[in-house]
């Protein structure tokens, strides 16, 4: 089967880990599939001199990533401004390349990896090209909600319209339900995890790795330091842990963002908490590392306000480090063992969970090995079904 991927958010020479997850899921269905990607860029007069498109001029238009053909066409952009005009500008590059694409490589389906701007130009290649396209949404901001204008009215209308879609958790399902679209063109596929990268190791063997006292009680949280990751939810809850058990410290791993400025907020919390000698700004951490930390932690906390498929608590419960998570995306699909830790509602209060889970021993390596069979191959074999029974039912 031949798969013309587009995606919005996809990794480049430049920024090899934007939208990871979108090329993890790919690289295991070309093990069954053949597949193209097309990655537009936006691209505006001096838009490298601005932070959030730094270097963005340096990206390759065209690059083979671990044996994916990526195209990187530029579609014009005013920034912050005009979604629709830039919608536009998106179809009026990717169409035309997808069509000569399709010359020498004639697809099958149509693969979408975000909503918008991918599904205004999915659905018209789709009508043009007479193929299928499917659509994954992969969190609640994918459904563009809280968006004024034509985004949020034409993610609604063409998810109606595409011959099936993906969804990274059942809470997502059901929202997509909610505006309209039927239940039986919806499959709820999380995200995969590397289960070679991630893997169960000796605890106090990782610490010694990574010069990490053996006397500590380790709460591990990891993701970009945003509002939206709720790692001040932690900090507050701090007081009341320490209380109970005095050697408890949060190391924090994440990268802090162009201008830091939550960061700041974060230490000055801390501050006023009283607690800025248990938390740690770890910073950015190599992925070869990263194994260590979840398997020298004590207990992993997501305190996230929204998710869709959380990778860090995926490669957390990989290790076999058990994990206090809010109710968030596809966390409950994730945890659907009591063993695994704890699930919590998605509020301020996160402190009372953390608290019973410190309180717990949780089977590590029985963690761990429940969690490897839900790799990325597992995540392409159910994707593939999704494109067999979508191709077939368009042929027959």
């Amino acid at each position: 089967m031949k798969v013309l991927a587009i995606s919005y958010l996809f990794p480049n020479n430049q920024y090899p880990n934007y939208g990871v997850f979108v090329r993890n899921r790919l690289l295991a269905l070309q093990k069954y599939c053949e597949i193209k990607v097309v990655n537009p860029v936006p691209w505006f007069p001096f838009s490298s001199s601005f932070s959030r498109y730094h270097n963005f001029n340096l990206i390759k238009r065209r690059e083979n990533i671990q044996g994916l053909e990526v195209y990187h066409p530029r579609f014009p952009i005013i920034p912050r401004y005009l979604t629709l005009l830039n919608a536009l500008s998106y179809c009026s590059v990717v169409l035309p390349l997808a069509l000569r694409i399709k010359k020498k490589f004639p697809f099958d389906i149509i693969d979408l990896h975000w909503t918008y701007p991918d599904l205004p130009v999915g659905y018209l290649l789709a009508k043009i090209t007479a193929r299928p396209v499917i659509a994954t949404v992969r969190g609640n901001e994918a459904l563009y909600k809280q968006e004024p204008g034509v985004s949020k009215f034409l993610v609604s209308w063409l998810l109606k319209r595409t011959n099936h879609n993906v969804t990274l958790s059942s809470m997502l399902k059901e929202q997509c339900v909610k505006n309209g679209v039927v239940a039986n063109k919806i499959s709820v596929i999380r995200n995969g995890v590397d289960n070679k990268k991630f893997k169960f190791l000796e605890k106090m063997s990782s610490r010694a790795q990574l010069g990490l006292p053996a006397s500590e009680y380790i709460i591990l949280s990891v993701g970009s330091l945003i509002y939206g990751k709720g790692f001040d939810r932690i900090i507050k809850a701090l007081p009341g842990i320490i209380a109970r058990l005095p050697n408890a410290r949060l190391y924090i791993i994440g990268s802090e963002g162009a201008a830091g400025f939550y960061k700041n907020e974060l230490l000055e919390l801390t501050i006023k908490l009283g607690v800025q000698k248990n938390v740690l700004f770890v910073g950015e951490v190599e992925n070869s590392d990263l194994q260590y930390w979840y398997n020298a932690a004590d207990l992993f906390c997501l305190a996230s306000r929204g998710e869709g498929s959380p990778n860090v608590l995926t490669e957390a419960l990989c290790c076999g480090c058990p994990a206090v998570a809010t109710d968030v995306g596809s966390v409950k699909d994730i945890m659907e063992e009591s063993f695994m830790g704890k699930v919590i509602p998605n509020t301020d209060d996160v402190g009372s969970g953390i608290v019973e889970a410190i309180g717990k021993e949780y089977p590590r390596e029985r963690i761990s090995s429940h969690m490897v069979k839900y790799d990325w191959d597992w995540c392409a074999r159910q994707v593939l079904s999704v494109y067999e029974d979508v191709v077939s039912g368009v042929s027959s």
